[in-house]
């Protein structure tokens, strides 16, 4: 405020241009016939020029892309939920329509690494629930009709994530498998899709169809999904060397999986890889090309087909 003939602590403030508009107002009137508040004031405006020459720093390259993927990794859009979301159902409506072409007598016929494909569907109902259970998806239909209640789960997970926010995206779930292992309910997703793919690929088989290859950008979240996991996979089965591992075809990409210096590199089509972790190829059956330490690299592979749900 202006006392004692001088704007006093008002002066810093206009120097910046925070002063209110009657202060501003006020301040400008009295310097045009105060010389020693307009020298103070002209000061203050250098000294404040001077700081903010000396502190601005350009962004760096990138920051700003890198900032946004950040957030949308951290909290997934509607629009990618409803990616996920939209992927799951279609392998559950592929799936459901295998089903209803396979004879009452095959439903007892050996499905890979389950006894019957009734087993199967039953296993797959149960690895479903996990998510259900999260997503707030009650008990639907009853078991006599195995399929008919594996279905209502499932298009009730996918209707209700589909739904959600990124709250429940972000919600953690004990995935499927072996390993006790929690992730967000994003991953969680992609996993259920993964599983009801490789177990329509199962149920082809029984029909003695060809199999059918994913879509490529849900190669690429199976691919995602699954590599964060295999370092500590690796540490446990005590081969934690890095490897460079070289994914071709749709889907693909190349990381470094591990740390310290890479001994080996691995390359393969994306797909396959996708079948390797589901336990439905082994690691000679892949085809993969591999250079540098070989024990290492077979080290890797039987480790990565261990990464299935069943």
């Amino acid at each position: 405020m202006i006392d004692n003939g001088h704007i006093g602590d008002l002066a810093g403030p206009y120097a910046v241009g925070a002063c209110s508009p009657d202060e501003e107002m006020a301040v400008a009137e009295h310097v045009s016939s105060c010389p020693a508040c307009a020298t103070e004031i002209d000061t203050l405006s250098r000294t404040a020029e001077l700081i903010g020459e000396a502190a601005a720093r350009p962004p760096s390259p990138g920051l700003r892309s890198r900032v946004l993927a950040a957030a949308f990794t951290a909290r997934p859009g509607r629009s990618e939920v409803r990616r996920l979301s939209d992927i799951y159902r279609t392998q559950v409506a592929e799936l459901d329509r295998l089903l209803a072409d396979l004879p009452p007598t095959q439903w007892q016929n050996p499905c890979q690494t389950h006894s019957s494909v009734r087993a199967m569907l039953l296993h797959l109902t149960e690895n479903d629930r996990q998510v259900a259970a999260t997503a707030g998806v009650g008990a639907r239909a009853g078991a006599s009709d195995v399929r008919a209640s594996w279905r209502t789960q499932a298009l009730a997970i996918s209707e209700t994530v589909g739904r959600a926010g990124g709250d429940l995206m972000e919600r953690d779930v004990r995935l499927a498998g072996r390993r006790a292992v929690r992730r967000p309910m994003r991953e969680a997703l992609i996993q259920r899709g993964f599983e009801t793919w490789i177990h329509a690929e199962d149920v082809r088989v029984v029909l003695e169809l060809p199999p059918q290859r994913p879509d490529g950008r849900q190669i690429a979240d199976i691919v995602g999904f699954a590599l964060p996991l295999l370092p500590a996979a690796m540490a446990a089965a005590g081969n934690g060397r890095a490897i460079r591992l070289v994914l071709t075809g749709d889907g693909g990409r190349t990381d470094v999986v591990g740390d310290g210096d890479v001994v080996a590199e691995i390359s393969l089509p994306a797909e396959r890889f996708c079948r390797l972790l589901a336990g439905r190829l082994t690691p000679d059956a892949t085809g993969a090309e591999i250079g540098g330490d070989t024990v290492a690299a077979r080290g890797f592979l039987t480790v990565a087909a261990t990464m299935g749900c069943d």
